[in-house]
């Protein structure tokens, strides 16, 4: 072998190694680059699917509910309503207190009309000139109308009046009062007959009803100071049927404000009893005094209720969470609401009583 070829061999694998060498840095070269493209694409599909749980966590329930919290919000300031709620000291913290805590956040204002001052209440009106009594209601409701229109007309569109162991959701209530004018005379609740007279209307004191400004000043301004048909002397006579009284004594038209179902939106008991028909029986009174054709089956609560008689603190709380801070998984893919078309009084309809088991 000549000293040439020794050479040539000799640097072969010098030339072998150094080529090995290169190619296993462009190798790991190649590694980490891929690792770091990897780590990027991982870090930006990481960075996506966390946007996308903090848009669906945080920002689809936002964005499924925005038009009606904007409705809402806007709502609030368009369609004014004065909550005042009738108890008495020994409710103030069973009862009255709780309706603070829950639906009574809603309202533009919420006062108390009882015949103790409470600073736990919040405002109150109090009156003392009369009894505070389950049996004489009636006076103390007029004086409370009385102080409370000449107070705040000025600031609310709507006055609504409901008992302590009421539950209003008050949304819903603007939502549906907005086509209504506050100036125009007229009242809406649960309608009833009195004595099952269809010519004698009003509305259930139970879960309340709300009144226009002009309602309440035809009732205020000439109502109790004519006395003619409405009779402020009567103490024992049940509040709700002498308000009902005076407003037709001044032309207060007593409203339909069922849904486009013919669903009530005002309730005289608990969600369940109209949900559930086997615990409401055809004697019941019920059926004969309701002025509409008075329902209970699974499908006949309305879709957007303003008010529930006989809830307890318990159901006051279950109905604030559930309506107010409770989320399914699966949101309901509901189109935008709409508010309904703002009505004159020439358009206002009161269909007559379509009450199948009243006879009179």
């Amino acid at each position: 072998m000549s000293e040439q070829t020794a050479n040539v061999e000799k640097i072969e694998p010098k030339k072998c190694l150094s080529f090995y060498r290169r190619l296993a840095f462009v190798s790991i070269e190649i590694a980490l680059i891929a690792a770091f493209l990897s780590y990027r694409h991982s870090s930006t599909c990481l960075k996506q699917l966390r946007w996308l749980h903090d848009e669906k966590v945080n920002t689809l329930p936002e964005n499924a509910t925005q038009n009606n919290t904007n409705l809402a919000e806007l709502l609030y300031e368009e369609v004014r309503i004065l909550c005042w709620v009738m108890t008495t000291p020994k409710n103030h913290k069973t009862k009255a207190i709780h309706i603070r805590r829950t639906w009574g956040k809603h309202c533009n204002r919420l006062l108390f009309v009882t015949s103790e001052d409470d600073e736990e209440l919040g405002e109150t009106v109090v009156i003392n000139e009369v009894e505070d009594k389950y049996e004489v209601l009636w006076p103390k409701m007029r004086i409370a109308f009385e102080r409370i229109y000449v107070k705040y007309a000025n600031e609310t569109d709507w006055f609504f009046k409901a008992d302590d162991d009421a539950y209003a959701y008050i949304e819903n209530m603007r939502y549906f009062l907005y086509a209504y004018s506050p100036e125009m005379p007229i009242y809406f609740g649960y309608n009833l007959l009195y004595g099952g007279r269809k010519d004698k209307v009003y509305m259930s004191g139970g879960s309340g009803f709300v009144s226009s400004r002009e309602a309440v000043r035809l009732f205020v301004e000439s109502a109790i100071v004519n006395k003619s048909g409405c009779d402020i002397n009567d103490r024992y006579n049940p509040d709700d049927v002498a308000i009902g009284e005076c407003f037709r004594a001044v032309d207060v038209v007593a409203g339909d404000s069922r849904d486009i179902h013919g669903e009530a939106r005002f309730y005289l008991f608990e969600p369940f009893m109209i949900l559930m028909p086997e615990l409401l029986n055809e004697p019941f009174w019920y059926f004969n005094y309701s002025f509409y054709n008075p329902r209970s089956c699974r499908e006949c609560l309305a879709k957007y209720p303003m008010a529930f008689h006989y809830m307890s603190p318990k159901d006051m709380y279950l109905s604030e969470f559930f309506n107010y801070e409770f989320w399914t998984i699966d949101l309901p893919n509901a189109p935008d609401e709409v508010l309904p078309k703002k009505l004159s009084w020439g358009e206002v309809v009161v269909p007559e009583s379509d009450n199948i088991w009243n006879t009179k």
